[in-house]
């Protein structure tokens, strides 16, 4: 027996290029070249004489079949290539299984933002869900959305510039709608330019080089015609909604209700919203000019981008004041996102510290809120 590498299968006498098995036939030669050797012994076995001098060759016939199928083994073994193994081989990523749906776990770091879930019955002494269950999301119309808080049971806190009318960027809307019509437009007078020279050009090349581009044209056209159209709807509606007062809250068990009145004030971002179809829990300050010190816990909480029940947590910074309008403002690290606006401010023990009103987006873990005492100062008499 040679240890050399097989040149032709011996099924198919095909020249092997794969050393374990055939591409031709599909053999594995390793099997192949066992079963032939149990065949070609299960063969030779009848023509043994079976008296007692026939006993020795037929042990020395099945020991040297076993020595052929051993050495077959072990030269197939040392042929086939080895797994790969080692730092390249790709490891799956991690999936975690919610339900019935799979789905992919980020490798990134999970943000500081974590939505917190009441419980059924909203009855819990801890002072963050009870904080939870004070605020509220207040949406307009016109598509905005902010945060707010039950500052009296039939009252709720938020940011004037919440509920009021951006008028600046309704006309940036516009105006962006109304050019991206006119380009549109313009591009379908230029197709059918293509279209009216292509009917007076001969076969060949050319024209079907000009229909291809004509086809690309057209699909590029039909896509922005439909994101068009959406934001010439949006529009519409703005320009309809723009002068309602319809503004509306939504409480943490995601129910819907009509604000009554609304009272802004002259001098702060503030706005109060009454609201007599629903019963809210208030929050409570502390006693009044009890200064906050630096480096005190706080929470601001809020629907930032649209996910309500959201808590982000910091510190107390400093006091602030604004040069050209005197006001001061609380500086706190805790994120304050788009749609955190008019939340509360609050402490470890759920008393309200102030109305989250703006976050600096070109400096992280810089946020700032409204004092409380200036809410009570504003509106007094109307709680």
């Amino acid at each position: 027996m040679t240890d050399k590498p097989l040149e032709q299968c011996p099924k198919c006498s095909s020249k092997v290029t794969n050393p374990v098995e055939c591409e031709n036939c599909g053999i594995v030669f390793e099997k192949f070249l066992q079963a032939e050797a149990r065949r070609k012994a299960a063969a030779e076995k009848p023509a043994m004489p079976s008296g007692g001098s026939g006993k020795r060759p037929v042990l020395i016939a099945s020991i040297g079949l076993a020595l052929v199928v051993v050495a077959l083994a072990a030269l197939f073994s040392m042929m086939r290539p080895p797994a790969a193994s080692g730092p390249d081989k790709a490891e799956p990523a991690p999936r975690v299984q919610t339900g019935q749906r799979l789905v992919e776990r980020s490798p990134q770091s999970v943000p500081e933002t974590i939505p917190l879930p009441l419980d059924a019955d909203g009855a819990t002494e801890d002072p963050i869900q009870r904080a939870l269950s004070a605020t509220v999301s207040v949406r307009t119309p016109w598509g905005s959305m902010g945060s707010g808080f039950f500052i009296a049971e039939h009252a709720v806190i938020t940011n004037k510039h919440v509920i009021a009318f951006d008028d600046s960027s309704y006309q940036a809307f516009k105006n962006r709608v109304e050019r991206n019509r006119r380009l549109i437009d313009l591009e379908i007078e230029k197709i059918d330019g293509w279209k009216s020279r292509l009917r007076q050009m001969p076969d060949g090349p050319n024209r079907k080089q000009l229909e291809l581009i004509i086809q690309d044209k057209e699909a590029d056209v039909s896509k922005y015609l439909s994101l068009q159209r959406d934001d010439e709807e949006r529009l519409a509606k703005i320009r309809d909604q723009r002068y309602s007062q319809d503004i509306k809250i939504v409480t943490n068990d995601n129910n819907e209700y009509a604000v009554d009145t609304i009272v802004t004030s002259p001098t702060h971002d503030l706005a109060l919203l009454k609201v007599s179809s629903v019963t809210g829990p208030a929050l409570k300050r502390k006693a009044k000019a009890q200064r906050l010190e630096q480096g005190q816990v706080v929470y601001a909480i809020g629907s930032p981008l649209g996910l309500s029940n959201t808590v982000t947590s910091g510190i107390f910074s400093a006091y602030r004041k604004k040069t050209d309008t005197d006001e001061t403002y609380l500086q706190v690290d805790a994120a304050i996102n788009p749609g955190n606006s008019g939340g509360p401010l609050i402490d470890k023990e759920g008393h309200v510290l102030g109305v989250n009103t703006m976050g600096i987006l070109q400096a992280e873990g810089l946020g700032f809120a409204i004092p409380i005492d200036v809410v009570y100062e504003d509106f007094g008499d109307s709680l």
